[in-house]
């Protein structure tokens, strides 16, 4: 039987490694560059499984797809993605959860090392000669205030996989590390990797640096708006390499500007690909790069092999790892009978 699979889109540049692994078992596959749930729609009515990045499947794409019965995605998140709809409609979504953890912990930590040390700033003095003054290098008028990092707190957002990594970072670095509740790790749990477990406010008023690690759900976006910035220490600083609404950019451009906050390390915006009239784009105490935290060369090889190999594993009758949704298995036996 012959199969097809449409990657409706893909900013990795070839698909090698997906159709190597799903021609193996028979599927016929076809990289398209959609962008819209029109797009979707036009290309892959007679698909029997997607993998996408972030073409937005709807409950309108699904019901135009009726063969449709797996749904991959690339990465963690699966936030262009109706799951509920998908569930209802016994259609199987899956993720790569474990591909890039290490490289989101290591980008963190080099936003987080950038803003402390002031880098970009220190760069852009030695270009533009503000560095040196009457001949001498002028570091503390440029980079002021730079404080000791063993003798800050970092609060974390999120303890997951990726959180605890940044924890363990951070400690190297003799950092206190303080977390909000998380319902995946218990207080005693937290305790164990030398993190303490406090109310989000509290938190949020004691850390020096805080980073978020949660998925964009209901629940998380804007959980940082600009009452929960108001708490904070205006020498603190944020990095985001989660999902951009989980913060209100505008509140947190507004603190940025009115000086109650020190400065922001971003991966990720409320709007993707960053738009030209982001005023985060002139403010010379935040750090700015392109949704890369997830980004290496193995990461990358790991993630496609991953997502197709999800789709293999269900044309061929087997449980791929990482359904988001098991219980569109029991849905699609229903709809069979």
């Amino acid at each position: 039987m012959t199969f097809k699979v449409v990657i409706t889109d893909c900013e990795h540049g070839y698909v090698d490694p997906e159709t190597e692994i799903l021609s193996a078992v028979g599927a016929r596959v076809e990289w398209r560059d959609c962008r819209t749930e029109e797009d979707v729609i036009e290309v892959a009515a007679d698909a029997d499984g997607l993998i996408i990045g972030y073409a937005p499947i709807t409950a309108r794409v699904l019901d135009a797809l009726p063969r449709c019965r797996i749904v991959s995605r690339y990465g963690i998140g699966v936030d262009m993605v109706d799951v509920r709809a998908a569930t209802q409609r016994g259609v199987v979504v899956t993720n790569v959860p474990d591909y890039c953890l290490d490289e989101v912990a290591d980008h963190t930590m080099a936003l987080l090392l950038a803003l402390s040390r002031k880098l970009v700033v220190l760069d852009q003095a030695v270009r533009d000669g503000r560095a040196v003054e009457g001949g001498q290098w002028n570091t503390v008028g440029v980079a002021r205030p730079i404080y000791r990092l063993s003798n800050q707190t970092l609060g974390i957002i999120g303890l997951g996989r990726i959180g605890r990594r940044v924890a363990r970072r951070a400690q190297a670095f003799g950092m206190r590390v303080i977390a909000a509740p998380d319902p995946a790790v218990g207080r005693e749990e937290a305790a164990t990797l030398g993190i303490t477990v406090l109310p989000l406010d509290q938190m949020l008023s004691e850390a020096d640096h805080l980073t978020l690690h949660v998925p964009l759900v209901e629940s998380t976006r804007h959980l940082i708006n600009a009452d929960r910035l108001a708490l904070m220490k205006p020498t603190a600083v944020i990095v985001n390499t989660s999902r951009g609404p989980v913060i209100e950019e505008a509140a947190l451009v507004k603190a940025l500007q009115d000086g109650r906050l020190a400065g922001a390390g971003l991966d990720v915006y409320e709007r993707e690909p960053f738009t030209a009239d982001n005023p985060l784009r002139t403010m010379d105490n935040v750090v700015l790069s392109s949704h890369a935290a997830w980004y290496s060369e193995d990461a990358l090889h790991e993630m496609k092999v991953k997502a197709a190999q999800a789709v293999a594993d269900f044309l061929q009758g087997r449980t791929p790892q990482s359904i988001l949704n098991p219980s569109a298995l029991s849905n699609q036996e229903e709809k069979i009978q």
